[in-house]
């Protein structure tokens, strides 16, 4: 009925949708993707970097239909992006009309971060925007719509909640965000003596309890690594390359035109401003993440600028309010201009990380032409298959690598079948695992950029490890038609 009624919507949500399953079976997984599947192939009630509904749903379609594949992996996640267009839609049209409703779900799409984690990557953004979305959909709805339906809303809003915490840590604060809408909120007495307001609440507890159980049972590990990348200084170009980061990600006119209009309304203190508004139910909302991650971003070096992001996303519908009507023909037109920019640097970039065609008549290649984040490790795969299969006399095989993120590319590879080894790095939630194979001998798969990797070294850093580690074979891994990276091969006993 929904789409019956609203075709230009569901034009644009379609084909948004479409862009991103060709994409799917295109842009190879990159290296969290890869680990965030190798980590759920065995169940968890949470994950050493996340909560565990974006690791988890990675593995929803490979068990449906029987096997496995890149574009089963992202299907939920895909799913994910589509609904969230919908209900920034409808918030869209909730605070003005069916207009903003469009360019919320068109700004949405287009600036390139929501476009890839928001609803491409197996990343735990995708699950958190759909739940953000909701929780504000519903805040809407129970301040703003006296009607037969709260008990409904309020219902939705605890799922909506527990979404967000049994996603991504960054929920927690959206959690916050509704406390502080509840304070102003003229209906408070009436939710605080509503029993379905109780129910809400306890649904949005539940969403917390994986999480919590299992860094409860695991020393608080992940509040640990979350928490060591906060400093104590003031670090101002920190905060800079954030905020050129935030334009680059969410297109430069989503950034700054919001920024300006605050910076307006605190000039003139406020005048004017009505606080009794949708508009400033979802900024409450938003205000908490804004707050801390900036915070953040000023007292830390060890930041990326999308921590920020979910608050953003309820500013998109206030955002696209600016840009419809005659007297905004020059903001749509920067906005556009600015995506036609940007994108067309990451469609160059996209092409280039496949085929090199930048660099196709360069030999050696440039120092700056590093694309093994968006290499396709699948040519390894047969020739990896032959040499375990070669070795199955001598016992059951493990498989190992330097750092979290090519064990995960490893094993994903491999479909998830060995037993991982993380050597001498940063383990993340591979230290988790159940090994189920404690003896045998393991090979080593480390990538390296260019033709001649050294070998020499590779091999000196892991007879600290194991004095009889021995180089097996480099596999050469080409980009378009040219020779790029080379994948070498270690066997070792560990």
């Amino acid at each position: 009925m929904f789409f019956i009624k609203n075709n230009k919507i569901f034009f644009f949500v379609s084909i948004f949708f479409l862009i991103k399953v060709f994409l799917a079976t295109y842009i190879p997984l990159i290296n969290d993707e890869a680990y965030a599947i190798a980590v759920s192939k065995q169940f968890s009630l949470s994950f050493f970097d996340h909560p565990p509904l974006g690791f988890l749903s990675s593995q929803i379609f490979p068990k449906i239909f029987g096997f496995e594949n890149k574009v089963l992996y992202r299907l939920p996640f895909l799913l994910y992006g589509f609904a969230t267009s919908i209900v920034l839609y409808e918030i869209g049209k909730a605070i003005k009309n069916h207009n903003v409703g469009i360019w919320s779900v068109i700004i949405y799409n287009l600036a390139p971060f929501y476009f890839f984690s928001g609803g491409f990557f197996v990343v735990p953004d995708g699950p958190l925007n759909f739940g953000i979305a909701l929780v504000g959909l519903c805040i809407i709805k129970l301040n703003f719509e006296n009607n037969k339906n709260d008990n409904f809303y309020l219902i939705l809003l605890g799922f909506s909640l527990a979404l967000c915490f049994v996603s991504k840590y960054q929920g927690f604060l959206i959690g916050l965000g509704c406390l502080l809408v509840l304070i102003i909120s003229k209906k408070r007495n009436f939710f605080l003596k509503n029993p379905y307001y109780y129910l809400c609440l306890f649904i949005a507890i539940v969403g917390l309890l994986p999480t919590i159980i299992w860094n409860h049972n695991n020393d608080w590990i992940s509040f640990k690594f979350h928490g060591s990348r906060q400093d104590n200084g003031i670090n101002p170009l920190n905060f800079v390359f954030m905020f050129i980061g935030l334009m680059i990600y969410l297109l430069p006119q989503t950034l700054i035109i919001p920024l300006v209009n605050l910076f307006h309304l605190i000039k003139n203190h406020f005048k004017g401003f009505n606080y009794n508004t949708q508009e400033f139910y979802l900024i409450l909302l938003a205000l908490p993440n804004i707050f801390v991650f900036t915070i953040i971003f000023i007292t830390s070096d060890k930041t990326f600028p999308h921590w920020i992001i979910p608050g953003w996303l309820l500013i998109l519908p206030i955002f696209a309010k600016q840009l419809i009507g005659i007297l905004n023909k020059t903001k749509r037109y920067f906005f556009l201009s600015s995506a036609i920019l940007i994108w067309g640097l990451l469609g160059i970039l996209i092409i280039h990380s496949q085929t090199g065609i930048l660099t196709i008549s360069k030999d050696p290649l440039p120092k700056w032409d590093n694309t093994l984040e968006l290499i396709n490790w699948e040519p390894l795969k047969k020739p990896l298959q032959r040499i375990i299969e070669s070795k199955a006399d001598i016992g059951k095989i493990k498989l190992a690598a330097f750092t979290w993120t090519e064990a995960g590319q490893v094993s994903t590879l491999m479909e998830n079948k060995f037993d991982i080894v993380v050597v001498d790095g940063k383990e993340h939630h591979f230290q988790f695992l159940r090994k189920f194979e404690q003896m045998g001998p393991t090979i080593l798969v480390k990538l390296s950029l260019g033709k001649n990797p050294d070998i020499i070294s590779i091999i000196n850093r892991l007879k600290v490890l194991n004095h009889n580690a021995q180089h097996i074979q480099n596999i050469s891994i080409k980009r378009g038609n040219k020779k790029y990276a080379t994948a070498s091969l270690f066997l070792f006993n560990k």
